[in-house]
């Protein structure tokens, strides 16, 4: 009897709590279930929203250009965070050159006590590509406090025609284990030839174990037929020097220039110099080289395929400034590269701000938030399973991509940018450390 009781009371008991369950619990839950399921995908699909809607304490409205920069912030965070936490220590060991990796270097500095007058850092405020309705500061930069750069150099407002500072630049660039310096070129006479300073390149490069390349400028009138005809003193000077950099082609090893704004001038005329069949052919004769085209837009690989280019490079440091520029690309274009049997070597850079001589230019700001920017495009490069990287830039100060020492410096009118709190010399111990981890890739091969 007592059991049947008990029975009944809890038969009665199941029925109640079957219907509380069903119609209170189980739709709760379901609902508590989807809000946080649909919250998780927000949290993974775009973590960094919140940023994008940062206000200031007047809550004014972010115009197109400042979201713009924001977007880019969000985004370098959220690829930063999938880089594998760099536990990085900077020691003093010394690096065996990696010749894979090649810098860009610009030599066209000058000074007053050298030069006898101050040369692209008192460069001039440029007029905007676009007009936007806002004024500008116009005329140019007056150093030595005033200079063309969002950065101030350790070294000061120096002299490319110095000789110790092209060893300080050397020594500092052989502590990194960067095998190759890709010199800024105009033939000699023209605007920013650095013809006058380089045997004291070549003297310091084979003194540190570095070689040189040329990033061949857009000169004025610069065609293929012309430039041949201006490189062929360069290589009756410098061909025969253990300091030119040299990559292997078949069973030579020829030198290697990098054509900047190659795209401007059309395949067919490159053809003439590129192809064996062509009317100045440099193919197979003493002329010949490893020439790298500048992939800007997507439309250029076809360019650079016709032309007969050995290869390409991608230059821009500003993530998403282009196609090629843009690091998701990397891969592609690898493959592309592989499937054509062409050079492929993309750009890595620490940031870009160039608003001391683009004031206007604000869109293609690329902060470096202490190394993560340097740290997503250095992975991205060796994730694109590629044999050379190419580094924007070693000194090109006017748009911030340097990875020079800088120093903190403020003036009655302008506030710097540095590299605190990691110090003057944090992107070029940072350089070393990738530049290991891109050596110990190469080793897999």
């Amino acid at each position: 009897m007592i059991f049947r009781k008990l029975c009944r009371h809890t038969i009665t008991f199941s029925r109640r709590s079957i219907l509380i369950v069903t119609f209170f619990i189980f739709p709760l839950i379901y609902t508590l279930f989807r809000q946080t399921k649909s919250d998780t995908l927000i949290q993974k699909e775009k973590p960094p929203l919140s940023l994008l809607f940062e206000t200031t304490t007047s809550n004014a409205v972010l115009s197109k250009s400042e979201l713009h920069i924001k977007l880019l912030r969000a985004k370098v965070e959220r690829l930063a965070s999938k880089v594998k936490s760099r536990a990085i220590v900077f020691n003093n060991k010394a690096l065996n050159p990696n010749y894979n990796t090649h810098i860009f270097y610009y030599g066209w500095y000058g000074n007053t006590p050298v030069d006898g007058y101050y040369k692209h850092w008192n460069h001039t405020y440029l007029p905007q590509w676009e007009q936007d309705g806002k004024i500008y500061p116009k005329g140019s930069h007056s150093p030595i406090l005033d200079i063309g750069s969002n950065f101030y150099p350790s070294l000061g407002c120096y002299s490319s025609q110095d000789p110790k500072v092209i060893e300080m630049h050397m020594k500092q660039l052989r502590e990194a284990g960067v095998g190759v310096i890709v010199i800024s070129w105009t033939p000699p006479n023209y605007t920013d030839s650095p013809s006058t300073i380089l045997p004291l390149l070549f003297q310091y490069a084979k003194l540190y174990e570095i070689k040189i390349a040329l990033h061949i400028e857009p000169y004025f009138n610069r065609n293929p037929i012309n430039l041949i005809h201006h490189l062929h003193p360069f290589l009756s000077q410098y061909g025969n020097n253990v300091a030119l950099y040299r990559m292997k082609k078949g069973n030579r090893h020829l030198p290697v220039f990098y054509i900047y704004d190659s795209y401007l001038t059309p395949a067919i005329s490159w053809m003439e110099i590129l192809t064996p069949e062509g009317a100045f052919s440099v193919r197979g004769g003493r002329m010949d080289a490893i020439f790298l085209g500048l992939l800007v837009d997507i439309q250029h690989r076809y360019h650079i395929k016709k032309s007969h280019f050995d290869g390409f490079y991608t230059y821009f440091a500003a993530n998403s400034f282009s196609y090629g520029s843009t690091w998701k690309n990397w891969k592609t274009l690898a493959k592309f590269a592989k499937q054509n049997e062409l050079i492929f070597i993309p750009s890595v850079g620490p940031g870009y701000e160039d608003t001391q001589v683009r004031p206007w230019n604000t869109k293609n700001i690329r902060q470096r938030r202490q190394g993560q920017y340097y740290d997503v495009a250095w992975r991205s490069a060796i994730n694109s399973n590629v044999k050379y990287i190419s580094i924007t830039s070693f000194n090109e100060w006017h748009e911030g991509t340097q990875i020079e020492p800088a120093i903190p410096m403020k003036t009655s009118r302008f506030t710097y940018l540095d590299y605190e709190p990691m110090g003057s010399y944090f992107y070029l111990n940072l350089t070393k450390w990738w530049n290991e981890q891109f050596t110990k890739t190469l080793l897999k091969y």
